[in-house]
């Protein structure tokens, strides 16, 4: 008989039985941990431009300070093909999206700054294949703004300062967008298309739409009232230091999964529990099951109620300047890619 290895069996089992629900904890926690990390790894990944402005004088202010003045910088309009879909890529300042009259896309891209040279920020538009990339690019050595939502900048210049870059944009119905910002929030109202929605500091905030919406922050709240989700691929919204709130029509098929680490999560709407009760994580079947509801923060709460119990929400948007400015060059070297 080998008593060694009986003895090292029972004494794992002594150790499983009295500490099992501090293991299952620490075990827990350490995914938790994992996942966050693994998400802000991805954050900082696709948003380099922070560091690199950072590191080279720019000054990140609240560009919603209500005494900023704002210049229409810039304008771009054109007809891209159904769903597009039209990529915007901004680094300081908000981006603002409503409904256009008509088959063209209207993009406006408006500069302020107190203390910065504004010309150390160019405007880039790439068409390309029935879609455009539209690109804030800061001074720095290289610049790149490219087809398919393509942004890059290495080795910065300097000479920044505070300028901020605000994108109001109009969508045409049936026209989708793809939109990053860093520093500023992300608003969009009365669309009919695919939004893919994301900041690193700041809300992400959609109102009345209709289509799949994608959205992400990492320092903010995101909201969502969505009118209609009929052949959209569903909703994903997701922060780490917010809450969540979305409005989806009552009636809807579809697969929920809600989730916090520091919140509770709530809906009003009928649904079917899949596996045990638990108020910081739901998955559930709403009617007959369908696409897929994700819901997710850390530090928030997560709250899933009828469109019609959102409060309404109004979305400033700055007029378009008539005629358009031309674009400048694209200071330092500049790479544009069709």
């Amino acid at each position: 008989m080998n008593v060694s290895a009986s003895h090292e069996s029972s004494w794992m089992h002594r150790v499983w039985r009295d500490w099992r629900p501090e293991i299952l904890r620490g075990a827990f926690l350490f995914a938790v941990v994992a996942s966050v990390g693994v998400f802000f790894l991805r954050q900082v990944r696709a948003f380099e431009p922070l560091a690199l402005l950072r590191d080279h004088g720019v000054d990140f202010a609240n560009v919603a300070d209500a005494d900023r003045n704002w210049v229409d910088a810039y304008s771009w309009s054109g007809v891209v093909s159904a769903g597009g879909p039209v990529w915007i890529r901004n680094l300081n300042g908000a981006i603002m999206v409503e409904r256009a009259d008509g088959d063209s896309v209207r993009v406006t891209a408006q500069k302020s700054w107190r203390h910065g040279d504004p010309e150390s920020v160019a405007i880039v538009a790439v068409p390309s294949d029935g879609a455009v990339t539209i690109c804030a690019l800061w001074n720095a050595a290289t610049s790149e703004c490219g087809a398919g939502g393509v942004y890059r900048m290495k080795g910065g210049k300097g000479g920044h300062g505070d300028v901020a870059v605000r994108f109001i944009v109009r969508l045409p119905d049936g026209v989708g967008l793809d939109a990053s910002t860093v520093n500023g929030s992300v608003t969009a109202s009365g669309t009919e298309g695919r939004l893919a929605l994301e900041t690193v500091n700041g809300s992400v905030t959609v109102d009345d739409v209709r289509g799949g919406v994608t959205a992400r922050t990492v320092n903010g709240s995101v909201t969502a009232a969505v009118l209609d989700l009929v052949g959209a691929s569903g909703l994903d919204l997701k922060t780490v230091n917010g809450s969540i709130r979305a409005g989806v029509p009552a009636e809807i098929n579809a697969q929920l999964e809600a989730s916090t680490v520091n919140g509770k999560v709530t809906t009003d709407l009928p649904i079917q529990i899949v596996g045990r009760i638990n108020p910081r994580s739901i998955r559930a079947t709403l009617g007959s099951g369908g696409m897929l509801l994700r819901l997710k923060t850390v530090n928030g709460s997560v709250t899933l109620v009828p469109v019609g119990a959102m409060a309404p929400k109004v979305v400033e948007v700055a007029p378009v300047p008539v005629p358009p400015a031309p674009a400048g060059p694209a200071p330092g070297a500049v790479t544009v890619r069709p």
